[in-house]
């Protein structure tokens, strides 16, 4: 119960922070599978936590893992990793989490 209370904590720390800088904080679903996708050609796989570089046996695509994993939510909610984050257009929409437990994977964008 510790940890979900302080991540609880730390959520309502960037929501207050996000409406006092008037920028938006996208939640995307605790369960989206960031990791196990390919952020090419979208084929999903099982990823365990030892193998560091994702393979898609579909399309060839070998990256690694956290880096693939940052597309895809990049792709979730339409923003580009490599611009700055004062240069990024707004979001289309707002993805929010069903539950708040151990991970959730979030972006703040200005």
């Amino acid at each position: 119960m510790g940890a979900d209370q302080g991540f609880y904590e730390f959520r309502r720390q960037l929501e207050y922070k996000c409406e006092w800088y008037g920028c938006d904080l996208i939640v995307v679903n605790r369960f989206y599978p960031s990791t196990k996708t390919c952020s090419s050609c979208g084929y999903v796989k099982d990823m365990p936590l030892n193998l560091r570089t994702y393979d898609c046996p579909e399309c060839g695509l070998s990256l690694d893992r956290d880096l693939n994993a940052s597309i895809n939510l990049r792709d979730a909610v339409g923003q580009d990793p490599w611009m700055p984050v004062d240069e990024q257009p707004p979001t289309v929409g707002t993805l929010h989490a069903t539950s708040v437990q151990q991970e959730v994977n979030m972006t703040i964008v200005t």
